[in-house]
């Protein structure tokens, strides 16, 4: 709540959002030195702001980062300081448990799930003893409740990785459905998951593709990424596609969906509407 007026400080072209204890600064621009001058003159406001409230932000728990295109940039760091400290410079900065990478692959998000989710597989393989085992009905459960849902966190951010990094999730669950119905490594793929009763990952994020972002899309212009999204045109200078121009190919958008809204219960700041969710540009967080 001491927090909750932290829009209001003043910016010259820095965006900020918060969710909980968790803030995150962004801004772009060509010009690098700039770009660093703006986003040190604000968190030197931001420090101010946070002392005339008897609060402190901590810089050994605040990062910095760097996103470009420019190749030639990948391994630039970026030089901020937060109350008279260097921030520690993060390639692959986490925030809300998506890992983020300048080259826009999801490959290191995507390695987290796999080894988060391996681990959890021990789980399943302890109560899928031969002896004293649970049944694959439990098994199957399980694997829906903690691993499956860890594999899908994030898809509609890491759904344009590469197939052979996608591969990584499919053999997880592949391992997770051999253990459910104790079906052996020389049985087809296909036929183990259909006997674990489970859909490939793939099926599974296009459905949820498609619903996902006409959700979104059905905000309207008052939610600032629906906004974004039936606003955005496709000037694709990557060579891989991005989440919105597959959204844009597939004709994944139609009318037919009912319009939904997002409002705010609670506004401490007073007048507005909630804006809606922000991108993944991060340039200062705080843990």
């Amino acid at each position: 709540m001491y927090l909750a007026g932290i829009e209001e400080v003043p910016s010259s072209g820095i965006r900020i959002r918060m969710l909980a204890d968790d803030i995150v600064l962004w801004s772009s621009d060509t010009a690098i030195p700039d770009l660093e001058s703006k986003l040190n003159d604000f968190l030197t406001a931001l420090s101010n702001y946070a002392a005339d409230l008897k609060l402190h932000f901590n810089p050994s728990k605040s990062i910095a980062t760097f996103f470009t295109t420019n190749k030639h940039l990948y391994n630039y760091q970026p030089k901020l300081r937060l109350n008279n400290q260097d921030l520690t410079y993060e390639k692959h900065p986490k925030y809300l448990w998506f890992v983020s990478d300048p080259e826009f692959t999801s490959n290191k998000h995507i390695d987290y799930l796999v080894l988060k989710s391996r681990k959890r597989l021990n789980i399943l393989k302890y109560i899928a003893d031969k002896n004293w085992g649970a049944d694959a009905a439990t098994l199957r459960l399980t694997y829906l409740t903690l691993i499956r849902s860890i594999l899908e966190y994030g898809f509609p951010i890491y759904c344009c990785a590469s197939k052979s990094v996608l591969k990584k999730l499919e053999r997880v669950q592949l391992s997770a459905a051999r253990i459910i119905t104790g079906l052996k490594h020389s049985c087809p793929s296909n036929i183990v998951l259909f006997e674990a009763e489970v859909q490939p990952l793939l099926f599974r994020r296009q459905t949820g593709f498609v619903k996902y972002f006409n959700k979104l899309s059905s905000f309207g212009q008052q939610n600032q990424t629906s906004k974004y999204l039936n606003n955005w045109v496709n000037g694709q200078k990557l060579k891989k596609k991005s989440p919105f121009s597959q959204v844009e190919s597939e004709n994944f958008l139609t009318e037919e969906v009912e319009p939904s809204s997002l409002q705010c219960s609670l506004n401490p700041s007073g007048g507005g509407t909630l804006q809606g969710v922000f991108p993944l540009q991060l340039k200062f967080t705080r843990h």
